[in-house]
């Protein structure tokens, strides 16, 4: 198939159970997986390894930036382009840094790598919700968006405890390499399968678009409040291992484990999302909003009574919210841009990427213990995303 062909666009019919959100979580994953994989082997970092132990957390911090930074450019390309040479140029590029990562040899080296690899993977960020897009809508849209999040609940359920015993077994290479064997994968099942369903009309991605895009009131209100709310995960994945473990004395495979299982409630708040997709978006970020505001209560219990159990069950209640604002948030800015669906899906996961990753850099800067930047950053941004949800409310909001 060529990559340009539109064999299988939107206007020409696309089977709707080999092409459901299944397929295009596969294609997904990959972006979550990078960003797990430094989490899990974060603990295990070689002593004698070139890099310093507190500037670890940028392994992760400059992958989730170099995901917020390439997600414009994606966005662009796949309006403009097509979803599918968006997709092989975007896993092109991050297949060469994924290789540069598990062979560099200085930590310049890896953190530059880490970031072109985010950068290219960013492209799973924003193609497959588009697709996912140009061929559905309503609630049955909402559904498919709650079932491509689930990929950020079984990622961590998987890789985290993967990535730590592969490090632990054998060297810190080794769960880096199996981002490049995944990367190979997916790069032959996009070619073999991916469908071209960019629409006729779509909108080249032109200043006046982004321009138009950005202002939008209902964009920038739903865009600065997901960045906010998904920014803790960010912080855990930087500093969480360590931090819980100086907290607790949790041994690192268990930490891993747990970190791992506690994100079976993303799954939990995406399944309610799918069980009420009838109901408006609004509502159910609401609702998601409450939860991660009472997971912060519990992280800030912690600093207290510092345990793996109340580590546990604070880190579940804010994925269940997370996986609730997740969805929503992103059928809430799609619903209302059909034919710049790209920039758009590029403009709500830019600003998620980027705000989570400066915001992991700035967790691991801080001077204070790690448990205490911990529990503050993410205190701090969730009450933003709070503030920005309230203070930006239309002065009329149908539910």
């Amino acid at each position: 198939m060529s990559l340009t062909s539109d064999s299988k666009s939107a206007s020409g019919g696309v089977d709707g159970w080999f092409y459901g959100a299944a397929f295009f979580a596969l294609l997904a994953a990959l972006a979550p997986f990078g960003v797990n994989l430094a989490v899990g082997i974060s603990p295990v970092f070689a002593d004698n390894m070139y890099m310093d132990p507190n500037a670890r957390a940028a392994t992760v911090a400059l992958y989730v930036l170099g995901l917020g930074l390439g997600q414009p450019f994606m966005g662009s390309a796949a309006d403009h382009w097509g979803r599918r040479p968006a997709m092989m140029g975007g896993l092109l590029l991050g297949l060469l840094g994924a290789i540069a990562a598990s062979l560099s040899t200085s930590d310049a080296q890896l953190l530059w790598a880490r970031f072109i690899s985010g950068f290219g993977l960013s492209t799973c960020m924003v193609v497959p919700r588009v697709c996912l897009r140009d061929l559905h809508q309503g609630a049955i849209l909402q559904r498919n968006m709650a079932t491509l999040s689930n990929v950020f609940a079984a990622t961590p359920v998987i890789t985290q405890p993967l990535a730590w015993a592969l490090g632990w077994w054998f060297n810190w290479r080794v769960p880096l390499l199996t981002l490049v064997v995944c990367v190979v994968f997916v790069i032959f099942v996009s070619w073999r399968w991916q469908p071209e369903t960019r629409a006729t009309g779509t909108s080249a991605p032109k200043w006046q678009v982004w321009f138009e895009v950005a202002t939008d009131a209902l964009i920038l209100r739903t865009s600065l409040t997901f960045a906010c709310a998904c920014a803790p995960f960010f912080v855990v994945a930087a500093i969480g291992p360590a931090a819980i473990k100086h907290s607790t004395g949790g041994s690192e495979g268990v930490i891993a484990a747990i970190l791992g299982i506690t994100y079976l409630g993303f799954a939990c708040g995406n399944f309610w999302v799918r069980k009420n997709a009838s109901w408006s978006s609004v509502l159910l970020i609401n609702q998601g909003l409450w939860l991660i505001g009472a997971s912060m209560l519990m992280f800030v219990c912690t600093i207290w009574w510092p345990s793996l159990w109340l580590w546990s069950l604070a880190l579940t209640v804010y994925a269940v919210g997370q996986g609730i604002v997740f969805p929503a948030g992103f059928s809430l800015v799609l619903e209302g841009r059909a034919l710049q669906a790209g920039v758009a899906s590029a403009m709500i996961g830019t600003i998620h990427m980027t705000t989570g990753g400066l915001v992991a850099w700035v967790a691991g800067a801080l001077s204070f213990s790690q448990e205490i930047s911990l529990v503050l950053v993410s205190s701090v941004v969730t009450a933003t995303a709070v503030l920005i949800w309230v203070a930006m409310k239309p002065a009329r909001q149908t539910h």
